[in-house]
């Protein structure tokens, strides 16, 4: 009895002092060994921890959905989920501004963020203005039965008071450009308007507005 306590007793002292011999390996593996954890052949992989909450997306879709739930109507009459349309109308812009800069110059800033504000209200407005004029074909068509005035999000009422606010903020844009800007401005909006009736008369509508909306 006594010979066996001795001898658990020595492999005591010797799994210390194999905890403490130099190698961070040979530590780990002895103090294991001591702790009475299962062989490295057992040790299992730690388990990935789940992602908590809502992973960060910038993208225009992951915008929308993460702003406040009253808003998100009015954001997707927008077509903001879909920024293609304004990217084609604003793109043009940028070229035009860039090809009038000095040689050697950057494009001008303010000219830049002014169209880029004009190009997101008026393909907002040029969306909502199709909105309302088909509504009552677009309950009817899968692909557009869930937008926000054909599904009823979105009063016809509320959506005229929404198109009257873009344009008010469009027309501060337009303002703050030349006469000559203004005067092209105000006349493509009859184009802004009656685009959408385009559809009932030609299979090819865009050649009335010559630009890529997402009708």
């Amino acid at each position: 009895m006594l010979g066996s306590r001795a001898a658990g007793f020595a492999r005591g002292l010797r799994a210390v002092a194999l905890a403490w011999l130099p190698g961070w390996r040979g530590r780990s593996f002895a103090l294991a060994r001591t702790a009475g954890a299962p062989h490295s052949g057992d040790l299992q992989p730690p388990a990935c921890p789940e992602p908590r909450g809502r992973q960060l997306s910038l993208s225009a879709a992951a915008v929308v959905d993460s702003a406040p739930r009253p808003l998100q109507p009015y954001l997707r009459l927008m077509r903001l989920d879909k920024p293609i349309g304004t990217w084609l109308l604003y793109l043009p812009c940028t070229w035009s501004i860039g090809l009038a800069a000095e040689p050697g110059c950057f494009p001008d800033w303010y000219m830049l963020s002014l169209f880029g504000t004009g190009a997101i209200l008026m393909r907002g407005a040029g969306c909502t203005i199709n909105d309302m004029w088909d509504q009552d074909y677009d309950k009817k068509v899968t692909r557009t039965a869930n937008r926000p005035i054909a599904a009823g999000d979105i009063s016809t009422f509320q959506s005229f008071v929404f198109l009257g606010g873009q344009l008010t903020l469009a027309l501060g844009v337009l303002l703050c450009l030349n006469y000559y800007s203004i005067a092209l401005g105000a006349g493509s909006l009859l184009l802004v308007i009656t685009y959408p009736l385009m559809k009932r008369i030609s299979y090819w509508p865009q050649l009335a507005l010559g630009e890529k909306e997402d009708s």
